[in-house]
Parts: structure tokens; C-alpha cells; sequence
């Protein structure tokens, strides 16, 4: 058995696919552990599980064992900063699947005027700029003149009213 330190070497100047297939499955399971913990869906899975391979490839590639850090734990920092990262960009999208599957049917934009009647004006003003032209928080914030803060928590509370809108 050799340790990382060799294979990193075999990999690294032999280009040895043996040795990169022995590390993977190594680190396959920290792979797996790191995407139960965050709950990624299934649909994401394979997803993630192929971003764990390149980022196991770009630890090797990038790994100084001069640094007093073993490859595993420089392994897994990159790791869960690439998931973390990768799973910020999800939430819009299980958010939409989610409105799909509880409907049943097609998000309409008629649906807009209905659900919007239930909101104040400066969530109406955030709701069409954030979610429908897709503008940043900053932005939003520039433009309203509010507070960064006040924009997130119109965010959230507009999530949350339409959570409950589309269960009724």
C-alpha cells in the first residue's frame, strides 16, 4: 500500500492512471460524505460526485506537501469550498422543480398578478426585479435605495409567502 505522497508522484510525473483510480477510490467516500452532509438532491448527485473527481485532480495537480498540510485535508478543503460554491448556484432550481412537481403543471406568468396581491409594494418592486429580470441584490438595493439587508429579508419573505401560495 503506498502512501499519498507516492501516488501524487506517480500521477504527477508518470501520469499513472492506476495510481489515480487507487487514490480515487480512496477519497470516493469523502466524495460521498461531503455531498450527504450538504443534502444534495439525487437529481444533483452525479453532478457532484463528477466535480469531486476534478477537484481530486486539481488537489493533486495544485498540492505542495511543503506547506505542513497532509493531501487529505488540502483535499477536502477544496472540496467543500467547490460543493458549498456549486450549491449556492442550486437553490433557484429546486426552487422552480419544487414549484413544478407541487403544481403539476407549467409556471405561468398570468400566476404572477394573483400571488402578488398578497405583497407589499416594495416586495412587488423585488419580486419583478430579482426574480423575473434576474437582477442582483445589489442592484436592487441601488435602485430602491434600501438597505442590502432589507432586500435579503424581502427575498426570503417572498420565498416563503410563495411556498405557502403554491400549497394552497
Amino acid at each position: 500500500m503506498k502512501n499519498d505522497y507516492e501516488l501524487l508522484y506517480l500521477i504527477r510525473g508518470e501520469n499513472d492512471q492506476i495510481a489515480f483510480e487507487y487514490l480515487f477510490n480512496k477519497y470516493e467516500r469523502l466524495i460521498w460524505k461531503n455531498i450527504h452532509l450538504l443534502n444534495i438532491e439525487n437529481i444533483e448527485r452525479e453532478d457532484f460526485i463528477q466535480e469531486g473527481i476534478l477537484m481530486l485532480y486539481k488537489a493533486i495537480q495544485t498540492f505542495d506537501e511543503f506547506k505542513n498540510k497532509t493531501f487529505t485535508r488540502y483535499f477536502e478543503l477544496i472540496l467543500k469550498r467547490h460543493f458549498y460554491h456549486m450549491k449556492k448556484k442550486i437553490p433557484k432550481f429546486v426552487y422552480n422543480e419544487y414549484i413544478l412537481n407541487q403544481q403539476q403543471s407549467y409556471y405561468l406568468e398570468e400566476d404572477h398578478s394573483k400571488f402578488l396581491e398578497g405583497c407589499s409594494l416594495f416586495e412587488q418592486e423585488v419580486f419583478e426585479l430579482y426574480f423575473i429580470e434576474n437582477k442582483s441584490a445589489k442592484y436592487i438595493q441601488e435602485t430602491t435605495q434600501c438597505s442590502l439587508k432589507q432586500v435579503y429579508n424581502a427575498i426570503y419573505r417572498l420565498k416563503e409567502k410563495y411556498k405557502k401560495y403554491v400549497i394552497i
